[in-house]
């Protein structure tokens, strides 16, 4: 191999991965590679060119499973449609025959032909008409995928509940409704982690992280009836040591009580904050303590404000550790169950109508 095709090698390689890096976990392909080649004028014998290209391609992905090819041939617009159309099936025949000719793992090859159906250049001049006589040569890998089956539950009386299901990665998201008995299944990229976001009108919102793993996941998602007094933490809050400001994995989930509040625009809340400091009654804490924990709870305030939900349907209030799940926590996860913002009703905006006898 020259020092320029090792080179173009290394570009094919590059840019195969970033395509497969940036594909979706919920799609049971990626495609790899995707070039053109071009043929003579009626010919469908492959170029000296054409070549190089095909077998950077096959270079690229040896390493590769489960790899199968989409090959689009075409002509350019000299000659009737009948002779076209055949002469493009001569030309995706030949390229079928290079790459089965190849040492690679090559799964399955299907193939469209147009003739001179779809030309990407006007046929008006000679560079035109050879832009037409191409094929464009796709190679996919097949995914491995692992399903995901879950159902919405009421958490109070245990029956299934119609919600919305939203699945997310870092760059990419999906969603579905359940079905009527709260029942839903996803396919899933095997082995990789995805975040399930559930959301259902009058029903506090839940999130939960899952790995997909070879066999069938089985998720049970209870979710909360919105009444005056529930309350619920949010998860996934994390701030800087003693203060009230968020770390950055923390903000992917203040979109979600804003969605909450906005898929249920009657309700009333209270942000409650509360710090882990056990051992120690309230009138043993430092002032910065007392106030750690309406500020954490007013960090969420903010932003809801700043995201146009009225001030009226919003309060705030620091509990310091007067309410701590473990008041004797001896490890870090009951230290961190204690360290929490909670969101509680402070009313539904339910009208209810009184029966005045008459």
């Amino acid at each position: 191999m020259t020092i320029q095709n090792f080179f173009i090698s290394l570009i094919f390689i590059f840019f195969g991965k970033i395509a497969n890096a940036q594909s979706s976990p919920f799609d049971s392909v990626n495609l790899l590679l995707q070039k053109q080649v071009y043929f003579d004028f009626g010919k469908h014998d492959i170029t000296v060119e054409s070549e190089k290209v095909l077998l950077l391609m096959v270079d690229s992905c040896e390493n590769q499973a489960n790899i199968f090819v989409h090959i689009e041939a075409h002509t350019d617009h000299v000659g009737t449609d009948e002779n076209n159309l055949a002469l493009s099936q001569r030309r995706s025949n030949a390229i079928q025959e290079f790459l089965f000719q190849q040492p690679f793992s090559l799964k399955k090859i299907s193939t469209s032909v147009f003739g001179e159906a779809k030309p990407i250049a006007e046929n008006t001049s000679n560079d035109g008409r050879q832009q037409n006589r191409r094929a464009v040569i796709s190679f996919y890998k097949k995914n491995k995928m692992s399903i995901i089956k879950g159902k919405v539950v009421d958490k109070k009386t245990g029956e299934g509940i119609q919600a919305k299901v939203i699945f997310h990665t870092k760059n990419h998201k999906d969603s579905l409704d359940t079905k009527v008995d709260g029942s839903f299944e996803k396919s899933v990229v095997e082995n990789t982690v995805v975040g399930v976001d559930i959301y259902k009108k009058d029903y506090f919102f839940d999130t939960q992280m899952v790995k997909a793993r070879k066999n069938t996941v089985i998720m049970s998602i209870p979710l909360l009836p919105v009444e005056v007094g529930e309350k619920v933490s949010i998860k996934n809050l994390y701030y800087v040591g003693n203060k009230a400001i968020l770390l950055p994995r923390s903000k992917p989930e203040l979109p979600k009580v804003l969605k909450f509040m906005e898929l249920n625009p009657f309700i009333k809340i209270e942000i409650a904050g509360h710090i882990n400091a056990p051992f120690r009654t309230e009138a043993q804490l430092e002032k910065w303590e007392k106030d750690l924990s309406c500020n954490r709870a007013k960090a969420i305030y903010d932003f809801l404000l700043k995201n146009n939900i009225d001030e009226e349907r919003l309060a705030y209030k620091g509990y310091n550790n007067s309410q701590m799940v473990f008041p004797e926590a001896r490890n870090f996860k009951d230290q961190a169950l204690n360290r929490r913002v909670e969101i509680r009703i402070l009313d539904t905006g339910e009208v209810i109508s009184v029966n005045d006898g008459n």
